[in-house]
């Protein structure tokens, strides 16, 4: 045998020796834990037992070639010893790229977990802030879940209500009022306030209590209702303070009416030449007493009105009505005025309008308010159109347009509301009381239409109410009586 020969033999012999030896290895370090329990700090190594196994296999594979015997242990020998040294290099270098990665997912673990460990002390620190913010509101706060149940509420609001938060915790907030009864929940506040009243009464009256509820829904971030948050006011106070006023206000004005109509008697008895002769001066004198006891009763009649509207006592009397003779009405009860200002009053009515179910009385004041005030905010040579037309067969649309002042966008949510003055008037104009377009607003409002307005900074202003239209009936018309 040629020695070439014997170099290929021992070649491929080596190869599958390595082989078979590599995949008895694997075998055997698949089976051991080092790797992910223990490997830091441990030497990876052959031992005495591998060595000899790797030998013996070496020499089996040797020995099975015509080479004498003595010379297939050197050879067997030599082998092994190189791979022994190749397989510990290859090891060791496997053992340090674990050692590597395993340090590197320790290190990526550490700072994971520190991070979630700052993530989780800033909530922490965000939620005392926010539970100390809650608990120091002066106001009651409640928020309930999507179930209704509540989830959160600081001291005031069980102070508010007379229960103990533990015991409020994840149960509906009407549930176990203890001695307060809850009497209204959903009683709308009244005009010019933002959410509900809740009154709640017990057996001793000095601990009866009137709250607001202002209510907002809170929605996640697609958009779906996952609860409410309630704040509660106590308005005890506040409302006893309103009925005080209410009375009083009422009082003083019925008691004023009296003087009133006995000074506008005697007034118009002088006027009239009836208790003697007056000079020219003197019924100059009684001309301005006269016109000023017309504001003076105008005002007694106004807050009388809002007192009965406050109280829910005013009378409604319903009764067919044709629109546009009350709205003439109104015009030529007004055209003097406007002429003295040279303002031209224009009334454009559709034709065949239809009866309304209105009180005629209360719906004249209303369109005596609305054009008397567009005659104060429109200056000489202006005019007022008064128009009305339905477009549906239940309401009927009055408005009442000017070419004044005109009202700024800022403040049409405002007109409104009680004594409160929009803009300011024509020179040497009578000042109003404020109240006169807020009982416009109630009494339309009590016929069940509603009233607006409309308008631009120095482009005029229109005023927009509507009224029901008069119910047809089978039988017949007897006219009918609504109290408000």
């Amino acid at each position: 045998m040629s020695p070439l020969t014997i170099v290929y033999i021992v070649t491929g012999i080596i190869g599958i020796a390595t082989a078979l030896f590599l995949a008895q290895m694997a075998a055997r370090m698949s089976s051991r834990t080092a790797l992910d329990t223990g490997i830091k700090g441990k030497k990876l190594s052959l031992d005495a037992a591998a060595e000899d196994g790797l030998r013996q296999t070496i020499l089996k594979e040797v020995g099975a070639t015509a080479l004498p015997r003595q010379q297939s242990h050197e050879i067997a020998n030599r082998l092994s010893s190189v791979l022994s040294r190749e397989l510990e290099k290859k090891v060791a270098q496997t053992e340090e790229e674990l050692s590597h990665k395993y340090e590197t997912i320790i290190k990526e673990k550490d700072k994971n977990e520190e991070i979630a460990w700052r993530k989780y002390e800033k909530v922490l620190t965000d939620k005392k802030e926010t539970e100390a913010v809650i608990r120091s509101i002066a106001e009651g706060l409640v928020v309930v879940d999507a179930s209704g149940k509540v989830v959160m509420m600081n001291p005031a609001a069980e102070k508010l209500l007379g229960v103990s938060r533990k015991d409020k915790i994840g149960k509906p907030v009407l549930d176990n009022l203890k001695e307060e009864q809850l009497v209204s929940l959903s009683r709308e506040s009244p005009a010019g306030h933002d959410g509900r009243e809740i009154e709640l009464v017990s057996r001793q009256d000095e601990t009866k209590k009137v709250l607001r509820a202002s209510t907002a829904v809170i929605e996640n971030e697609n958009g779906h209702t996952v609860g409410m948050v309630s704040v509660l006011s106590d308005i005890t106070k506040q409302k006893e303070l309103d009925r005080l006023k209410a009375n009083f206000v009422a009082s003083v004005s019925h008691e004023l009416r009296t003087p009133l109509v006995a000074i506008d008697k005697s007034i118009s008895l002088m006027l009239n030449k009836n208790a003697g002769e007056i000079t020219e001066t003197q019924e100059q004198f009684l001309n301005i007493a006269a016109r000023n006891l017309k504001r003076l009763s105008v005002l007694v009649n106004d807050l009388l009105d809002l007192s009965k509207l406050e109280a829910g006592r005013m009378e409604i009397r319903r009764k067919p009505t044709a629109v546009d003779a009350l709205i003439n009405e109104s015009v030529a009860g007004l055209a003097n005025w406007a002429k003295t200002k040279l303002i031209n009053l224009e009334a454009k009515i559709q034709a065949g309008l239809a009866e309304a179910d209105i009180d005629p009385d209360r719906t004249m004041q209303v369109l005596n308010n609305l054009i008397g005030n567009a005659i104060k905010f429109t200056p000489a040579n202006g005019t007022i159109t008064i128009e009305a037309k339905s477009e549906s067969q239940d309401w009927i649309e009055v408005s009442v347009r000017d070419t004044g002042i005109g009202i700024a966008k800022d403040n049409l949510g405002k007109v409104f509301d009680k004594f409160y003055q929009v803009g300011e008037r024509v020179s040497s104009d009578i000042n109003g009381t404020g109240i006169g377009l807020s009982i416009a607003k109630e009494i339309v409002e009590l016929h069940g239409g509603r009233i607006w307005a409309e308008s631009e900074q120095g482009e005029g202003a229109r005023f927009v109410f509507t009224i029901p239209v008069k119910k047809q009936t089978a039988g017949p018309d007897t006219g009918s009586a609504d109290n408000g």
